[in-house]
């Protein structure tokens, strides 16, 4: 080829791969639309054996860069319809299961919740003091328990609990946020809670510039897992 049909060529494959990158980011395609739907298909044989579904042609939704499918159960009188999100090109995986969601004991959640929550902030005031907020995040389908049953690390839950805390780091340094962490880490391995994560601010309460709610003002953000190495890098620093 001469020198000028490789410039031609190049330029084609400038202009082309873009539109193609764009057009799939927010539209799909038939591959992709084609082997979501079979995970779909197989995910719902696999959790919900004995049951069966119509799945209704999907749309590629770019709110969640996959493919959104409306199912419903064969024999449901009231024909209602369950969200389920597919996501992932290559290894396409069923990442909302709306069927999953709406048979969540929301009342009981809520209420093992902030037993557990309660829990948490008395056992880690000693490691990194002033506990602002704390939450955690429980998930139980309903008639896993009754609506009276009590917080207790060793309930079998679907999931394991995600926590969130907001703790006073007013005069503290980085240095400090990481011995804090690391300390929650280990009191939380130690006591043998099933986490799946933890997510921690360090706010400012002294800060006479900024007028700020009573959570303060965000200084240090971290988020590890039970297995992390927590290092002074993963902490972030914002400057106000």
């Amino acid at each position: 080829m001469t020198k000028m049909k490789w410039l031609y060529l190049i330029l084609i494959i400038i202009l082309v791969v873009p539109i193609l990158f764009f057009y799939n980011a927010f539209n799909g395609n038939p591959v992709w639309k084609y082997v979501s739907e079979r995970s779909v298909k197989l995910y719902l044989k696999e959790t919900y054996p004995g049951q069966e579904f119509v799945i209704p042609d999907g749309f590629y939704n770019f709110k969640v860069s996959g493919y959104t499918y409306d199912v419903r159960k064969i024999g449901d009188g009231q024909q209602k319809e369950y969200e389920f999100n597919v996501t992932g090109f290559w290894k396409p995986t069923v990442t909302y299961d709306g069927i999953y969601y709406d048979n969540l004991d929301l009342p009981l959640m809520d209420k093992l919740g902030e037993e557990a929550s309660a829990e948490l902030t008395e056992l880690l005031t000693d490691k990194v003091g002033r506990v602002i907020e704390m939450s955690v995040q429980i998930e139980v389908l309903k008639g896993t328990y009754s609506s009276d049953t009590n917080w207790s690390k060793d309930l079998k839950l679907e999931k394991p609990i995600y926590i969130h805390l907001i703790v006073d780091a007013t005069n503290r340094s980085k240095d400090d946020v990481l011995k804090m962490v690391r300390s929650i880490q280990q009191t939380l391995n130690s006591e043998h809670y099933n986490y799946s994560g933890v997510s921690f601010n360090g706010n400012l309460f002294d800060n006479e510039v900024i007028e700020k709610d009573n959570l303060g003002y965000v200084k240090y953000y971290v988020g590890f897992e039970k297995n992390s190495d927590i290092k002074l890098s993963d902490i972030e620093e914002y400057n106000q």
